[in-house]
């Protein structure tokens, strides 16, 4: 009798269920990754922002809201999060947007001082208005 070679419907079943768990289990760690790489990536622009507003004030008395200003920096330093600079005593806002939105808002200050919020981004609000209620936060913890 001839032996038949191939798969069986059985066969094939078990191997998409087995496919099916385990893209089940990888795909959200795999978004959590890429949403936790991009925080950091915001992160490190907002102290590449804040050691180019360190020189800025060293040389010249004052910090700047001028992003001509700042050299290797702008407002799309980071992927999915916009960079706003307030001028005064300055503050650097990332905000993020697209796959991000909804994820939270970092700030910086003229101090040093790390913040964080909660983005909702709803209605009319634009840039940091849709940040709500700034609080100290480790950065760290976030990354």
């Amino acid at each position: 009798m001839k032996m038949k070679k191939g798969l069986t419907l059985l066969e094939v079943m078990i191997v998409v269920a087995i496919i099916g768990i385990l893209a089940a289990i990888a795909i959200p760690s795999y978004t959590k990754y890429v949403k936790r790489a991009k925080r950091a990536e915001a992160f490190n622009a907002l102290m590449t922002i804040h050691a180019a507003q360190e020189m800025y004030k060293a040389e010249h008395g004052v910090y700047t809201d001028n992003w001509s200003k700042l050299p290797g920096c702008s407002p799309n330093m980071a992927k999915e999060y916009t960079i706003f600079l307030s001028d005064g005593n300055y503050t650097a806002t990332a905000v993020p947007y697209g796959r991000q939105a909804g994820d939270y808002c970092f700030r910086i200050s003229y101090n040093g001082s790390k913040e964080c919020a909660v983005h909702f981004p709803t209605g009319n609000c634009t840039g940091v208005q849709c940040c709500q209620s700034f609080q100290e936060c480790s950065w760290e913890t976030l990354r």
